[in-house]
């Protein structure tokens, strides 16, 4: 990740998008995964088209082991949900994962558009390495800048969900790496895709849906990166395997 002066009219070195759920699924291969907000991104109860596809499955596909967390008030009844593709997902808030990390060791943290909604997102990881110094982490979240804010901006419109408390940009997503000291920091755009904006229209529409899609809004994420849809960034949180051992032990680390 380049160094920033945070001067409004320099340039940023910013890489093409890429697809957000193979992209993910790659960089997740082979490593145990705690899959945080695994739960939240299924939009259970809504109906989906057939392109839509979920990320926590997409990646479980690859890793050698995944553990969902999520927050929602059905695990917080259950405590643990079985899911279609054999994997489970336990309750649980970023606030309070010492335990789950502890018992699980994952090598990578995967929070997929999480972070956009919790309040405190600096303090969270920064005590996720306090309990696990040297993991890596990968985070998604929408673009502050992406091109479907900045069409809807001229009919004084704009895409949120309801509970997000933040949008990230370049700039900001670059400042919390710095803040959280990550190594091998990247930040790498991921495009825009209509799949569950498409099982919200009529099959009369859908051609159209699939024309902005592939014939404007992609090729304008490709030639200008800084409006993709959102961005993925991932790095090493402090410390290396030589101090993990006896905070893996299962040391509280205050």
């Amino acid at each position: 990740m380049q160094p920033l002066t945070y001067h409004p009219l320099e340039r940023l070195a910013v890489p093409r998008p890429v697809e957000r759920l193979a992209y993910v699924a790659k960089r997740c291969a082979g490593l145990r995964v705690l899959d945080l907000g695994a739960l939240d991104e299924t939009v259970l109860g809504q109906a989906q088209h057939a392109s839509w596809r979920w990320l926590h499955e997409e990646v479980a596909a690859q890793a050698s082991e995944i553990l969902g967390v999520d927050c929602s008030e059905e695990l917080r009844e259950k405590g643990e949900l079985r899911t279609k593709c054999g994997t489970s997902i336990v309750y649980g808030r970023v606030e309070h994962l010492d335990e789950i990390v502890r018992d699980f060791r994952p090598d990578i943290v995967l929070a997929g558009e999480l972070i956009e909604h919790t309040p405190d997102t600096l303090s969270w990881i920064e005590r996720l390495g306090r309990v696990a110094p040297g993991v890596r982490i990968l985070l998604t979240t929408p673009n502050a800048t992406s091109i479907l804010n900045i069409l809807l901006a001229f009919a004084r419109r704009e895409n949120q969900h309801e509970d997000h408390l933040h949008t990230y940009s370049y700039k900001t997503l670059s400042t919390l790496a710095q803040r959280l000291k990550l190594s091998d920091a990247a930040l790498t755009p991921y495009y825009y895709h209509s799949e569950q904006f498409r099982g919200r229209v009529g099959p009369a529409l859908l051609p159209l849906v699939y024309a902005v899609d592939y014939g404007v809004l992609m090729p304008l994420q490709y030639l200008f990166p800084l409006t993709a849809f959102g961005f993925i960034l991932e790095g090493r949180l402090p410390g290396g395997l030589e101090a993990r051992s006896p905070r893996w032990s299962g040391d509280i680390v205050p």
